[in-house]
């Protein structure tokens, strides 16, 4: 909660942004009481039929997702709410309205508002809707420079995204800072930082010490829908007449250098769902998987695909199947989704099959 009058920048940006955003059939009043309440202001929308609803509307100078996640039991039993800052994250967008919390950007005036008949969504251009702006920009308080000491910019790339996959590869484990540096092969410090930044994002807790998963869904897909890594992709042909000839070569191969399976080949190994015409293969050299499986390049559309990681973490937590070396779960449903049509439906496939959690 914050000291609000109406004449405070928080009320008069959220005026304005409700002016944006509701429509001019809806008549509404914002108002700030003088006694206590449990909420910094309220707010009376009139629909067309003269029906009228009660909002209770928090407004912030920051909005955090696991301050938000420790509330959502006080939110429930009060609602309904809307909750207004200066600028609402992506990871709190999510929270808000897995929760059917209403939630308004007061920078960008992007919102989800939802409250009994009306339903008003705004969100930004790069996701297919309407992008709102106007009203100039709003300072957030606080010390960006401090805020990037105690977090990390990316949780999906480098050396963070090794602590990612280390949590969903074992979700149920509680961490403590020193096996997660021994793991990840990173600084205390900088672990210290993710797990401050997965915490923060309400995707972590502390536990006893020691800290844990609490979100692995949420971190799995936010995972999936980021940035992928530069990864080297080189295409081969293999003349062997099928995929699972190809991978009879692999199991049969004595000595075969580090591997690791994954995309639909990697699927058909736990949770068979169609058919696939290719083999990929995460692998640290290319030249001996050519001449072991008599490989030829070329440029593109070939049968075999070894990928050359970016960060060889991405052989952490492979699993056998067989005489068959996979990725690791979270991994594998990360390599699916990010590929269109089949590969994303067998990615679904797994989640729903309840296959990504075991090993």
């Amino acid at each position: 909660m914050v000291n609000l009058t109406t004449e405070s920048p928080l009320f008069d940006d959220l005026r304005s942004a409700l002016q944006e955003v509701l429509p001019a059939e809806w008549r509404w009043r914002l108002r700030v009481q003088d006694r206590p309440i449990e909420a910094d202001a309220v707010l009376d929308l009139t629909d067309p039929r003269d029906d009228i609803t009660r909002v209770l509307v928090e407004l912030k100078s920051r909005l955090s997702p696991s301050e938000i996640v420790r509330q959502l039991r006080w939110y429930e039993e009060r609602g309904p709410w809307l909750l207004a800052a200066p600028l609402v994250g992506p990871r709190t967008r999510q929270i808000l309205t897995d929760e059917g919390i209403s939630w308004i950007d007061l920078a960008t005036q992007e919102c989800l508002l939802s409250f009994g008949t009306l339903r008003i969504e705004r969100l930004p251009a790069r996701r297919g809707s309407v992008r709102v702006t106007g009203g100039g920009a709003v300072n957030v308080a606080g010390d960006a420079t401090d805020a990037s000491r105690r977090s990390v910019a990316d949780l999906f790339s480098g050396k963070a995204l090794r602590i990612v996959r280390w949590l969903l590869i074992d979700p149920e484990r509680q961490w403590t800072l020193d096996e997660m540096v021994t793991a990840a092969s990173a600084s205390p410090g900088f672990v210290s930082r993710t797990f401050a930044t997965l915490e923060r994002d309400a995707y972590m807790e502390r536990e006893r010490g020691a800290s844990r998963l609490r979100d692995a869904e949420g971190l799995l897909t936010a995972w999936a829908a980021a940035p992928p890594p530069s990864d080297l992709i080189m295409s081969r042909v293999s003349l062997r007449p099928t995929p699972q000839a190809i991978l009879n070569a692999v199991r049969q191969l004595p000595n075969a250098p580090r591997y690791a399976l994954t995309a639909e080949a990697a699927a058909e190994q736990i949770a068979p769902y169609a058919r696939f015409s290719r083999v990929e293969l995460y692998v640290d050299e290319a030249g001996a998987w050519d001449r072991f499986l008599d490989l030829t390049p070329v440029p593109r559309g070939g049968n075999v695909d070894l990928i050359l990681p970016t960060d060889p973490a991405v052989f952490a937590g492979s699993v056998k199947s067989g005489d068959l070396s996979l990725v690791s779960r979270p991994q594998l449903y990360v390599d699916l989704k990010r590929r269109a049509g089949p590969a994303s439906e067998a990615a679904d496939f797994l989640r729903e099959r309840g296959a990504l959690w075991r090993h």
